[in-house]
């Protein structure tokens, strides 16, 4: 049975100028699965993602990491930001070192002493991300791909349990978001709790393993993607429309159950196959 990694409960949060953009939400994240987070614009799937990290405290209610109450001071953030690492979405608002290099040991420099470990730790990650030849450059002056591997190399570094990006494909090419969401993926298979968040349905369906909409800083529906995103009117709720798939299967096959939609594009092209040769 999958356990809970991380846990908010009854958590609510309020900016300084009184705003609620979370509101009692309690949720549970399994350890090792792929999760995606939806919402419209406003919903809250920022700000919750900062409560994750523990950026946030909640304004009511409580953290759990692991079944252990969180506790908001220096040691224990420490701890939570080393088990807990986030990619925002905008690369330049999380990059602040002169170069590749220090930017991915920044993070190990704060917790580690070890010098020649940290150093390995870099040139391992830069080679995982095909850095090496850009360590002496300034990650500013690079892409938008290369600076969202920078950003995911600088997590990564540290070795965290829970991988949290905030929109992942955000300003990147479609080469380089298959790119992201391969090495996702390949950190998901090492047994990593990965969590995005996304507007894209389409990505979502076929990618996670749980999906949770928000609206309005609250869960308005939590399960697998077939049974979330084949409720039309949830997701019209939520701001959002259906997959392609789910809209492709149902009109093939109107009154589909959830559990009946396709896993992806090659199995719903193999039905639709299947069944135009029947027809002939």
């Amino acid at each position: 049975m999958v356990g809970s990694l991380i846990e908010l409960k009854a958590a609510s949060y309020r900016y300084p100028s009184g705003k609620k953009a979370i509101a009692e939400v309690d949720l549970s994240l399994p350890e090792g699965k792929k999760i995606a987070l939806l919402g419209a614009n406003g919903a809250g799937k920022s700000t919750l993602l900062l409560l994750l990290n523990g950026i946030y405290k909640p304004t009511n209610g409580e953290l759990h990491y692991r079944g252990k109450q969180y506790r908001y001071n220096r040691k224990a953030l420490q701890e939570l930001r080393q088990k807990v690492g986030i990619v925002f979405q905008e690369s330049d608002n999380q990059l602040i070192a002169p170069s590749v290099y220090e930017e991915v040991a920044f993070g190990l420099n704060n917790l580690y002493s070890d010098k020649k470990w940290i150093r390995e730790q870099v040139e391992k990650y830069l080679d995982y991300f095909d850095l090496l030849e850009l360590k002496h450059h300034s990650p500013h002056q690079l892409s938008s791909g290369q600076k969202k591997r920078i950003c995911l190399a600088s997590v990564l570094a540290m070795e965290p349990e829970l991988i949290i990006c905030d929109e992942p494909a955000s300003n990147l090419d479609p080469q380089s978001s298959r790119a992201t969401f391969e090495l996702l993926d390949a950190q998901n298979k090492k047994g990593k709790t990965l969590l995005i968040s996304t507007h894209n349905v389409n990505q979502a369906y076929v990618w996670a393993d749980l999906v949770i909409l928000l609206k309005e800083g609250a869960v308005l529906s939590i399960g697998s993607p077939k049974q979330v995103f084949s409720d039309a009117e949830t997701l019209a709720e939520a701001g959002l429309e259906q997959p392609l798939l789910v809209k492709l299967a149902r009109m093939h096959q109107p009154g589909m159950e959830a559990e009946e939609l396709p896993e992806n594009e090659a199995e719903l092209v193999n039905r639709l196959t299947k069944n135009l040769c029947t027809d002939l």
